[in-house]
């Protein structure tokens, strides 16, 4: 053989070694998109609870009782220690997967929000702020001052 023809043996056995490695992943099926949900209402109570998966996940309950995980599109750092978030809504005050989560003046964007399975435990009482898209968050409300005791007793 000549030097040029080992050259095109050469070059032709590893491009059919390359499509041979190929054409497994291209045959392979398409990964499952969910469908992206949205939660009506976000501004007026439509947001009922919430609970922190990790520093880019949360899982929110809507007024009616379904969860929804949230993804955020990056580490959103004091998330895992926040005892009170805001949920920044859309003009229409529905929340979706073009909305952000506000913690500690940090605005952290949803890439992702789809419906899920209840979480496992006792629920938790926690404050629900909606904000108003182009809103900044609102400062922390004073604490409630306890109930006095009825008269007489």
């Amino acid at each position: 053989m000549k030097r040029n023809e080992v050259w095109s043996a050469a070059l032709i056995a590893g491009l059919c070694a390359a499509a041979a490695l190929a054409v497994p992943a291209s045959a392979a099926p398409p990964a499952k998109v969910e469908p992206q949900a949205r939660i009506p209402f976000a501004n007026h109570h439509g947001i009922y609870d919430w609970r922190v998966v990790n520093d880019h996940e949360v899982l929110i309950q809507s007024e009616g009782g379904t969860w929804y995980k949230a993804t955020l599109m990056g580490t959103c750092f004091d998330l895992p220690f926040a005892e009170r978030i805001g949920f920044t809504t859309n003009p229409d005050g529905s929340f979706d997967r073009f909305s952000s989560i506000l913690v500690r003046h940090q605005r952290c964007p949803v890439t992702s929000l789809v419906v899920t399975a209840a979480p496992n435990g006792k629920p938790r009482l926690r404050r629900v702020e909606a904000v108003p898209e182009n809103a900044k968050a609102a400062p922390p409300a004073p604490a409630a001052k306890p109930a006095p005791p009825p008269p007489g007793g």
